[in-house]
């Protein structure tokens, strides 16, 4: 009889979907279910006991354990992971699944900036005719007629343009790397031309990971490179944007707008209800703004169960993982994807 796999499913975000992993597994697994409440001596006893972890953060002390083969992250951001805290031979990977949504809600509020949505439902429900064709109201745009700029051509980027040209705009893809297969990418820009790629787009949508060289790179200088009317999409992490920068650019009137979904302040234990930014962006009537929440659906999660109980399948039959990003020393070569 093959021994079942030892899964430890680490802190209550992760241990809310213990169900689809019940649903997807189809081999043998020994689960337990660590919410964060535990107590430390038992969340470590059990991690160092156990084959694999399912995380969204870990700072577990297990340098000793000699059976944590995989640390999978249920999410693509993985910095919260404390790689010191880990046995050499321990494999760390991510998980995506959220691109779909992504690009929908990049289409959603795009759509909603150029047709003016919230303006024109306001003003309706309000009691006024004064954006109706009936009434002779002002023209509105249509998103085929913009450049939309999308930087970080990743799984996300590239989501994001697939989706985004259907619509029939003109899309310019700005990456550290050229993708193989530009179809739906009207120009590529290498990063070091970010520049001159900010001065054609109608939309800059950022999706690159946050990393050292990405922390403040769209900063005072280079949003005056955009356009005036021109709106800011991040749907990459909150430091990749400078947050001062940000604010006097939007309130100043060097940019048109910006969609914002992910911030410079988040919460915590001590405050779970912190203000996102050090500055009132909510007071801004040129900002669309949502809790980190563009990717959250139900559809997101499930693919990305599908993904990491794809991996548990993998370490229990001894096969390559994928969506590596810290290969464990003495591991298999993984196979990539």
């Amino acid at each position: 009889m093959v021994a079942p796999l030892k899964v430890v499913l680490l802190g209550d975000t992760v241990v809310s979907n213990r169900h689809r992993l019940d649903a997807k597994a189809d081999f043998p697994v020994d689960a337990v279910h660590l919410g964060g409440a535990t107590p430390a001596a038992e969340r470590d006893a059990a991690v160092n006991a156990a084959d694999a972890a399912v995380v969204t953060a870990f700072s577990v002390p297990a340098t000793g354990s000699t059976t944590l083969r995989l640390v999978q992250v249920q999410g693509a951001g993985w910095e919260k992971v404390d790689l010191a805290c880990l046995p050499a031979r321990t494999t760390v990977c991510n998980a995506f699944g959220h691109v779909r949504a992504a690009a929908e809600y990049a289409l959603m509020t795009m759509l909603m900036w150029t047709h003016r949505w919230k303006e024109v439902e306001d003003a309706f429900r309000g009691g006024s005719w004064a954006w109706s064709g009936a009434a002779g109201g002002p023209f509105r745009h249509e998103l085929n007629s913009r450049v939309v700029g999308v930087v970080g051509l990743g799984h996300m980027g590239r989501e994001l343009c697939d989706r985004i040209s259907a619509m029939g705009v003109r899309v310019l893809g700005c990456g550290r790397t050229r993708p193989s297969d530009l179809r739906s990418i009207d120009a590529f820009y290498p990063l070091d031309r970010l520049d001159a790629f900010l001065g054609e787009c109608d939309f800059v949508i950022l999706s690159i990971a946050l990393t050292p060289e990405t922390t403040g790179l769209i900063d005072a200088r280079r949003l005056a490179l955009m356009r005036r009317d021109a709106v800011l999409v991040n749907l990459a992490r909150g430091p990749v944007v400078d947050e001062r920068a940000l604010y006097e650019a939007l309130t100043g009137g060097t940019i048109a707008g910006a969609v914002i979904d992910v911030w410079w302040r988040y919460p915590d234990a001590a405050n779970p209800n912190p203000p996102p930014s050090t500055y009132p962006f909510n007071a801004l009537p040129n900002v669309m703004m949502t809790p980190h929440s563009s990717q959250w659906t139900e559809q997101m999660m499930d693919r990305r169960w599908d993904m990491i109980v794809a991996n548990l399948r993998r370490l229990h039959r001894g096969e390559p993982l994928r969506d590596v990003v810290r290969p464990g020393v003495g591991s298999r070569d993984p196979s990539g994807g």
